[in-house]
């Protein structure tokens, strides 16, 4: 029989595995929720690196604590911060890198390959790039939170649930800049009215490591709809097609959606074929015609399934010739089926000859109700 000392001796020592070797009070801590890099205007080829964190302390005169230093590069400018920081940074609570305008026109592969090899770097870190200046957008005092990084991150993903702009992590951007037949994008963070007001409903396009580009609008939810990534939005058109003035307006909520994808080759003339299926919900329409029969049902869907096509075309010529740049994805497509005519060297080449055909496929599954 085990004498009651030794059960609580057992316990003790149990208690004591449990907990981690190398914890630390929140106290001895800066979180780093945001890190904002630019280009150094003080020395070429520098870069300046902007943190900041909550000083957790109720005690303290400020709620939260800015740091910044100029580097070699991202990482040898962290360290350049820690070394100004009365407690230790971690950068393992890091949800949004801010991007300089400056710093994506010169090339970003390698402060991404930087943060992935970080230990404390997590691959789910969002990427935005800012108008401007990062270390401006970070010194702003939003009215709703002390910190403005998180203040931008609930921004971002309220942009990213409806399908406003495509969902990019440090991992995902990094293996469209690794993978052959696409080029990276990152949502793009533009000022409002007022200097704490921002928008975004714009998207970077990049070839390899540089921004090449911005589409904006619908253009960024269309280029969203074109990589399969759309999961709630809306998109509005005048019904019947024709002029505005003449028209009601039609707005279908956008639930789901999904891609089919298909290429062919004939006497190597490349045609890609995508398939756009969406189920939608009448949001609005400004008409005071009845809308609970079939054949208005269906004309709806004709006209949306036009204009789709139409304004996804216009994308398309962007794309192709005014950036050079597949930001959709297609050459993965035309690798895989034909392996022989595909250069990944030269593929936003091909990409600009081809034959791309898209067939938007509407199903408005709900006409919502009227009192």
């Amino acid at each position: 029989m085990i004498k009651p000392f030794k059960l609580i001796a057992i316990a003790v020592i149990v208690m004591l595995l449990t907990s981690c070797w190398d914890a630390k009070q929140l106290d001895d801590l800066y979180l780093v929720y945001g890190i904002g890099i630019d280009t150094s205007q003080e020395k070429q080829q520098h870069f300046l690196v902007t943190i900041v964190a909550p000083t957790i302390d109720p005690e303290a005169p400020e709620p939260k604590v800015e740091i910044h230093s100029e580097g070699e590069s991202l990482r040898n400018a962290q360290d350049n911060i820690q070394n100004k920081a009365a407690r230790r940074i971690t950068f393992a609570n890091t949800k949004v890198l801010f991007i300089g305008e400056d710093v994506a026109n010169k090339g970003i592969g390698i402060h991404i390959d930087s943060m992935l090899r970080d230990p404390e770097g997590r691959g789910t870190i969002k990427l935005l790039v800012v108008e401007g200046r990062a270390v401006n957008l970070m010194n702003v005092e939003p009215q709703t939170t002390a910190l403005v990084s998180l203040y931008i991150f609930d921004l971002l993903k309220q942009s990213q649930e409806t399908s406003t702009v495509p969902r990019v992590t440090l991992r995902s951007f990094n293996n469209d800049l690794k993978t052959d037949g696409i080029e990276p994008v990152i949502p793009f963070i533009k000022y409002g009215n007022k200097p704490s007001e921002f928008q975004i409903n714009s998207v970077g396009l990049f070839n390899k490591d540089k921004m090449v580009g911005i589409v904006e609008g619908i253009d960024s939810m269309l280029l969203t709809l074109l990589r399969s990534e759309v999961q709630d939005g809306f998109i509005t058109l005048p019904y019947p097609l024709g002029e505005v003035e003449e028209s009601s307006i039609l707005t279908l909520r956008v639930m789901r959606g999904k891609s089919k994808i298909e290429t062919s080759l004939i006497n190597n003339e490349l045609t890609i074929i995508q398939e756009v299926r969406l189920n939608a919900h009448i949001s609005e329409y400004t008409s005071s015609a009845p809308v609970f029969d079939d054949k208005t049902i269906k004309s709806m869907e004709q006209a949306a399934n036009s204009q789709i096509k139409i304004i996804c075309e216009e994308l398309l010529k962007k794309l192709r010739n005014e950036f050079g740049v597949d930001s959709i994805g297609y050459g993965k497509y035309v690798k895989v089926n034909h392996p022989v005519f595909f250069d990944a060297e030269e593929w936003n080449e091909q990409f600009s000859r081809a034959n791309i055909i898209i067939k938007p496929n509407v199903k408005i599954q709900m006409v919502g109700s009227r009192q």
